[in-house]
């Protein structure tokens, strides 16, 4: 045990760097907070009552949602019978990113803010939080005839001593009021005006004396409110039902609004299809009012002809003929319907008019799929612009519009072949119209003209019906009519989603105990003085021979004026562990010394060299800090003499030494305060002092100066058998320590050791209060 204990005290010093995670002390911190319990109590208390609070006075809020399936492509009749779809003009036209955007568009919340009644608004407010009283508000407000005031915020309060209600405007309100009414009069501002009347059944709310708050909202104001506020997302990633939702504290309103939303997101989806379906109508009936008149005189013409010419049918050679005719007038006649829808689509990319579809080139058989295509992406496009999902002034809205006018371009390039190649088709009809028309110059006149007559009637009869049956299917298409979208789940409220008992009670019970935890961190990194074991166990791994209580006496001789106390008791510890480190060492050299003045190296010098003393060994205690004496007056000794007079040459060594009142304890004071301390400590005279003392005492103890801040000891502890560092708690500074300790071993100083002094202990964590003044100020000699 003995020499695995002066190895341990021969070791060369080994410190650590002080960073952040040397500042942090685990054990430390959960001592601290066990000692500052009644901290987190205060904080348990404090936290919970401030959650109770909150609850009491925060307003819940709802979560209400709805679900609108999106028709899918392949779910309805083809697209002769269905010629339009949603937006669009095809089956499965529907994109559901388009449908998210459309919903929740300034147009389409606009027409819902319109049929509802949310422009005026009674709430009361709560803790950074208001609820409407919608639909049981406890007064009933109607704005004037000139408007009501927007932009400002009323507070109602009722007087129930005077009847009357006190009205005035909050402060950051556009307009300003600050009087008294009574119900049913007229309230004036600038703005606008209105009036409030009683709710009797409700009469308790605002008789209570609480404040009432009133705000009206224009239409643009109240949308822009519900866009901010609306959520819309795909309810799932590959289907195609979307969910509306909506977080606030009044449910019962969210709810109808968003009931009111989706019936007129889908009935805009319906009057959609029936309003081009009524197109479609119209454009047929313009054309059956010119067929019709033709048909009447070709009609007309015909039964004249044959009651005049008593002929009532034609040979079986015109009968081919007219048979040949017919079919290719017919021909004919598609033709030129085709060139008449051409020209007013022409009509159309003309107008450059964005703000409805045109007609859709099936609903006149019409059956070419480029155009098809690009009347179907066309119809997409506008329907996506009109909804003014991202704004007027937004890019996007723009790039839209950009989109609309590249595609009609492509429209127009395709409109120029597809009428190109009904020319031809017209061109080639007429032309073999022109060679039965050839044939039939040789039948008789009479029989001629009949076939001529007949030929009219039959084309426009044919065209004519043609029209008649189209206009048939854009009614019955218009009838049955019927939305894409269908309500999946009506809107519904749940919650409240905020605020949770559970989870406030849970955050305030972790916010008591992180605030005072985050302190007791933010000490800890923050103080840079040693506060406990731990604290030096990451700065070195030199062992602490002795820890030494706090002294509340006011003289430095504690071991030999109370020889009972603790502090007594410690140092008869340190010196019985010396015992061990010195055992094999004729009169050893101990030198005390710390990293800065006021560490206690005096106190503690004097009281191991008084323990040495009482047990019967011959000690000599040197006070080698000669910039400051502290030794001669402890012991109430003349510090006229000391070993300055030996080392500058003007006393001898044993004039030098004084004789304490105790026995076995001789002291050489510092002697006056030399001019150059540093030089003398340094000379060759102290070696030659330290070999005479070693055949003279049992034990040498030298008070010297802080290694940390002076040079002086390096000789002295060059010689020592151990130097002891002092560390005072509470006091001493990591990063000083530290690099003192550095120092010391990039010196090659050894067999060093560590004093812990000023003590007032609790369990391992230490308070301290202990203060020494180091004036390294040059003194004068008198």
């Amino acid at each position: 045990m003995t020499n695995q204990m002066n190895q341990e005290i021969n070791e060369p010093v080994k410190n650590q760097p002080i960073g952040i995670s040397h500042m942090i002390n685990i054990r430390k911190i959960l001592m601290m907070m066990l000692k500052n319990w009644y901290f987190y109590l205060f904080g348990i208390l404090l936290s919970i009552g401030g959650a109770y609070f909150y609850l009491k006075y925060k307003i819940p809020t709802y979560y209400v949602d709805t679900t609108i399936l999106i028709g899918e492509e392949g779910t309805t009749a083809g697209a002769q019978e269905d010629m339009l779809q949603g937006f669009a003009l095809r089956p499965g036209v529907q994109n559901l990113d388009n449908q998210l955007l459309i919903v929740r568009s300034y147009s389409m919340i606009r027409k819902a803010v319109e049929e509802l009644p949310f422009e005026i608004d009674v709430y009361r407010k709560g803790y950074r939080s208001q609820a409407s009283f919608y639909p049981m508000s406890p007064i009933r407000v109607e704005p004037g005839e000139d408007g009501p005031p927007y932009d400002s915020e009323f507070i109602f309060q009722y007087n129930i001593e005077e009847e009357k209600f006190h009205m005035k405007t909050s402060r950051h309100s556009r307009y300003y009021l600050d009087s008294l009414f009574t119900f049913g009069q007229r309230i004036e501002v600038d703005g606008g005006s209105f009036t409030i009347h009683p709710q009797p059944e409700l009469e308790d709310i605002y008789m209570a004396g609480g404040k009432i708050y009133i705000r009206f909202y224009d239409k643009v104001r109240l949308t822009e409110l519900y866009m901010n506020r609306l959520m819309v997302d795909a309810a799932t990633r590959d289907g195609s039902i979307i969910s509306l939702s909506l977080v606030g504290p009044n449910r019962i309103k969210d709810v109808i609004f968003l009931d009111k939303l989706t019936e007129v997101y889908i009935n805009n989806n319906l009057d959609k299809k029936n309003q081009e379906a009524l197109r479609i109508t119209e454009f047929i009936n313009a054309q059956l009012g010119d067929v019709q008149d033709s048909l009447k005189v070709t009609e007309r013409n015909l039964m004249n002809f044959r009651s005049t010419n008593m002929i009532m049918d034609v040979s079986a050679q015109a009968q081919q003929i007219l048979d040949q005719t017919v079919m290719l007038e017919n021909e004919e006649a598609r033709l030129t319907l085709e060139r008449t829808y051409y020209n007013y689509l022409e009509g159309y990319l003309v107008q450059d008019d964005n703000d409805k579809a045109p007609i859709s080139p099936a609903s006149m058989g019409i059956i070419d799929p480029l155009l098809v295509n690009l009347m179907q992406e066309l119809a997409g496009l506008q329907a996506e612009y009109f909804s003014n999902v991202a704004g007027e002034r937004n890019p996007l809205q723009g790039q839209l519009e950009m989109r609309i006018r590249n595609t009609k371009n492509s429209i127009r390039e395709t409109l120029q072949g597809i009428k190109l190649a009904n020319q031809m088709a017209l061109d080639k009809t007429n032309e073999q119209i022109n060679r039965i028309n050839a044939e039939a110059k040789g039948l008789p006149i009479k029989e001629r003209q009949l076939l001529g007559f007949e030929r009219k009637f039959n084309l426009n009869n044919t065209l004519y019906t043609f029209l008649l049956e189209r206009r048939a299917e854009s009614q019955i298409q218009s009838a049955s009519n019927t939305p894409d979208n269908e309500l999946v789940d009506p809107a519904r409220a749940e919650g409240p989603v905020s605020p949770i008992a559970q989870l406030v009670f849970a955050f305030a019970f972790a916010f008591s105990l992180g605030i005072p935890t985050v302190f007791i961190i933010l000490k800890e990194v923050i103080n840079n003085k040693i506060t406990c074991e731990e604290d030096l166990k990451l700065i070195t791994q030199l062992p602490a021979v002795a820890h030494f209580p706090h002294s509340r006496l006011s003289y430095n001789t504690v071991v030999l004026n109370e020889p009972d106390s603790r502090i007594s008791e410690s140092f008869r510890s340190l010196r019985t562990r010396m015992d061990f480190f010195t055992r094999d060492i004729k009169c050893p050299i101990i030198v005390l010394t710390s990293s800065v003045p006021g560490e206690g190296k005096t106190f503690a010098a004097i009281n191991m060299a008084s323990a040495y003393s009482l047990a019967g060994k011959k000690t000599l205690l040197i006070g080698l800090d000669l910039r400051r004496p502290m030794l001669a007056k402890s012991f109430d000794l003349n510090n006229e003499i000391g070993l300055t007079d030996y080392l500058i040459g003007k006393k001898k060594l044993n004039e030098v030494i004084q004789e304490s009142p105790f026995e076995n304890l001789s002291i050489i004071s510092s002697g006056p305060v030399p001019p150059n301390p540093g030089e003398l400590a340094s000379s060759e005279k102290v070696r030659e002092m330290f070999m005479q003392f070693k055949e003279q005492y049992d034990y040498i103890i030298v008070d010297s100066p802080p290694i940390g801040v002076v040079s002086d000891i390096y000789l002295a502890a060059s010689l020592a058998d151990s130097v002891l560092m002092m560390v005072r708690h509470d006091y001493t500074k990591k990063n000083v320590l530290s690099a003192t300790l550095a120092e010391v071993q990039f010196n090659g100083i050894g067999n060093l050791s560590l004093l812990v002094n000023d003590v007032k202990a609790l369990g391992s964590s230490y308070r301290y209060a202990y203060k020494y003044k180091y004036d390294y100020r040059q003194k004068k000699t008198k």
